[in-house]
């Protein structure tokens, strides 16, 4: 696999995406669960699909490091992109136990990737675009499995409403965000969590679950913005 391989692939999704996206925001919002954020906050992925044009093209022009890149990479931005796809068909057709599979298999996908991009001999514009793609890939499979569950009727999750172990599922997610932040020094990750969480309390009115997501979001904020400062100067 080269990178013309990446850029085909990648073209043939955003097909996909510009086909059968328009229809994602609607199906969401039948019936949301709390946890899903505002419809304002899905304009990530125009961002993230610009950031991963970008990366490619560049890949076309970086000769030395395009070789170890696609070596280190090999198929799973090519697995990535299919998933990504697969994922927009399956959940515009309502399937969502099997768009729920999807997007866990699109997660593990990511999460090779960004460990692999996460080597110190890669620059850190290689791994922008993952850094970002793997966060909201993160939130977006957290929104997913909420939104399985309740589209299948079920009111109790282990003797706990949808309000209780939504506040659990945003405890989780911040610890997750929290981890893999300070772990790999990257800034981004969790500022991607305190976008969604911003969307999440702008949609629900729910004084509990405003306090927590209000605490989760400074402390998220406060970790990018000194993992910025203490970690820039040190990019390639």
């Amino acid at each position: 696999m080269n990178y013309s391989g990446y850029s085909i692939v990648f073209l043939l999704m955003l097909a996909v995406n510009y086909l059968t996206a328009t229809n994602v925001g609607s199906i969401a919002d039948e019936n949301p669960a709390i946890i899903q954020p505002a419809g304002y906050v899905f304009s990530i992925w125009g961002i993230i699909y610009l950031l991963l044009f970008v990366w490619i093209i560049r890949l076309f022009f970086i000769n030395k490091e395009t070789d170890y890149i696609v070596e280190q990479l090999h198929y799973w931005p090519v697995a990535n992109f299919i998933l990504n796809g697969a994922w927009i068909f399956t959940f515009t057709q309502r399937l969502y136990l099997l768009s729920t599979i999807v997007i866990v298999a699109l997660l593990v996908t990511l999460f090779v990737i960004y460990k692999k991009l996460s080597a110190p001999s890669v620059t850190w514009f290689d791994r922008l675009p993952f850094s970002l793609y793997f966060g909201w890939g993160t939130v977006a499979t957290i929104v997913n499995i909420v939104t399985w569950v309740k589209k299948t009727g079920v009111e109790e999750v282990l003797g706990f409403n949808e309000y209780q172990w939504t506040l659990g599922l945003l405890i989780i997610a911040t610890g997750i965000a929290v981890f893999v932040s300070l772990l790999h020094k990257d800034w981004l990750y969790s500022l991607v969590f305190a976008w969604a969480y911003i969307g999440i309390i702008i949609r629900d009115d729910y004084d509990l679950f405003w306090l927590m997501v209000i605490c989760s979001i400074s402390v998220l904020i406060h970790l990018s913005v000194s993992l910025y400062t203490a970690f820039k100067p040190t990019y390639k």
